[in-house]
């Protein structure tokens, strides 16, 4: 499809018939051409001038198209908003080092379980947009919002627990996390922070935490991880995340397993669920340069005829 931009541009090509129609003027010896000041040519040779004649007009035709400025328009492109945009908070203190978490038989340590359910999570929403703070004294953005999941897997893979230091900033990892969501939109924006550990640094009070989170419209999931083993896990503070969950209107889960905390995060998906809404994105692809052409080898086709038929 063409879209003309300027379309009364096109009303200057019958300018020149309306001047030679309603503005005559005197007949000359040698007749004139009608649209262009080109040499007189010879009665004899009406039939080149006809041409010439014809030529100019395609010429002045194409100009004005030119000028009116035609836009090819393609089929339009659907593009998927995204549902949500989520961050991953993950507790990198030293204890996520801890080989306490059972696969089958066998136990691994929590950090790597938590990495493939992490991937695994990323995977199947493949329709958000992701971006991941890591904590430990302090809070850091290891991964912006971004819908590149592919980029999201590698930042999981580099996850290791001397990135953050040894201690828990629970405060410090929501008010992070509110700011870097802080242009999503408001219904939009979901924060899951997992934690083995209890709030043992940084400066912002927990009360503190969830308000700035609540005035950023910011749902929050809290997973408690770690086995139950109390002389392993005897430092996870569940109230605390309970009360961070419940403010903000999010839910707690606990997670002393590979499987538990797969399903975790299978009841966070089945929660936050919401159509995706589809736009159209329409190119526009500019071909003024087509008529604009033309135009210009029709002229030079009548140099070229008048300095022949002279040379």
């Amino acid at each position: 499809m063409v879209e003309i931009t300027y379309p009364l541009v096109l009303l200057v090509i019958i300018v020149p018939y309306l001047i030679y129609y309603f503005w005559p003027m005197k007949e000359p010896v040698h007749k004139p051409m009608k649209l262009i000041s080109v040499p007189l040519v010879k009665a004899r040779e009406a039939r080149m001038s006809l041409s010439i004649t014809i030529l100019a007009a395609f010429s002045f035709i194409f100009l004005a198209l030119a000028v009116s400025r035609p836009i090819y328009l393609p089929d339009a492109i659907p593009v998927k908003q995204e549902n949500y945009h989520i961050m991953l908070a993950v507790d990198m203190s030293l204890s996520m080092s801890v080989k306490d978490i059972k696969v089958g038989q066998e136990y691994e340590t929590r950090l790597d379980v938590l990495k493939q359910q992490l991937k695994e999570f990323i995977r199947i929403r493949n329709q958000d947009q992701f971006g991941i703070i890591v904590f430990g004294e302090k809070a850091f953005i290891m991964s912006p919002i971004t819908s590149d999941h592919n980029l999201l897997t590698s930042f999981v893979d580099e996850l290791d627990t001397n990135l953050a230091g040894a201690l828990t900033s629970l405060g410090d990892a929501i008010i992070l996390s509110a700011q870097t969501l802080s242009s999503a939109p408001n219904d939009n924006k979901v924060l899951i922070l997992l934690t083995d550990g209890k709030d043992t640094a940084g400066n912002i009070k927990i009360d503190d935490a969830i308000t700035y989170a609540l005035n950023h419209e910011m749902k929050i999931y809290t997973i408690g991880y770690g086995s139950d083993n109390k002389e392993v896990n005897e430092s996870l503070d569940i109230p605390t995340l309970q009360k961070i969950a419940e403010d903000t209107g999010g839910k707690f889960y606990r997670a002393t397993s590979e499987r538990s905390l797969r399903h975790v995060y299978e009841s966070i998906n089945a929660t936050e669920q919401k159509k995706a809404t589809i736009t159209y994105y329409q190119p526009r692809v500019e071909i003024y340069y087509i008529p604009l052409l033309i135009s210009l080898l029709l002229s030079f086709a009548i140099a070229f005829i008048v300095r022949r038929h002279y040379d």
